[in-house]
């Protein structure tokens, strides 16, 4: 079997290396790759960077993970790779620490030093980056991002391509709706309507993001 890293800028880059770890570990990829839309092919990172149309001629030996930041992005590809009958798989850091009863589904990236705890339910293609710690019971939906060293407590819901910023602090039993966004360092003691963009201590509802993308330019 053979590993794609759909995204090659920063993120992926950083995924590639947990994908390293992991195989280091356990030897699941004969081969770890890049898969870009925009940027030319070939030796790129350490390995080869490929465009789709490449990924379809190798799919049946292939399986992949999204290496994108933006939530929306995150399920565009999802959805693209489910409709080509690509296989996605999750990937986790050899360092992460994983409650027997936590359940993970498909697509998920989980990096290093996270801690996922007991009853925890992660969505598909979800993306959990460094140091956070996930509480008792959560139920994180699909396409979600959560950033580094956020600690939402025990009990809460977060739904559907919801976004939470670096050092975020949430509340135990919270409903955080769908395409939420929660900005980096907030803290967060109330609910979060759909589509809601919050920031601060304590979190307060902004204006002026009608597209719900939290980089502004698109890029992950």
């Amino acid at each position: 079997m053979i590993l794609g890293i759909y995204g090659s800028g920063g993120l992926g880059r950083e995924i590639y290396e947990i994908a390293l770890r992991r195989n280091a570990v356990s030897s699941l990829w004969s081969q770890i790759f890049f898969i870009d839309d925009f940027n030319n092919e070939g030796d790129y990172f350490g390995t080869k960077r490929i465009r789709f149309d490449a990924l379809l001629k190798v799919k049946s030996e292939c399986e992949c993970v999204i290496a994108v930041g933006e939530p929306t992005a995150r399920e565009t590809l999802f959805q693209k790779l489910s409709y080509s009958d690509i296989k996605l798989t999750c990937l986790i850091d050899p360092t992460a620490i994983i409650s027997p009863s936590a359940e993970i589904n498909t697509g998920a990236v989980i990096c290093e030093y996270v801690t996922v705890h007991a009853g925890v339910t992660l969505g598909y293609n979800t993306l959990i980056q460094p140091f956070c710690c996930i509480g008792h019971d959560i139920k994180v939906g699909n396409h979600a991002v959560l950033s580094a060293y956020c600690a939402p407590g025990g009990g809460s819901v977060f739904g559907d391509r919801i976004f939470v910023g670096m050092h975020s602090v949430i509340k135990e039993s919270l409903n955080i709706g769908n395409d939420a966004i929660i900005g980096m360092g907030s803290v967060v003691f109330r609910d979060i309507p759909v589509g809601a963009t919050v920031v601060g201590n304590p979190a307060r509802i902004t204006k002026g993001n009608d597209e719900h993308m939290v980089f502004m330019l698109g890029k992950n």
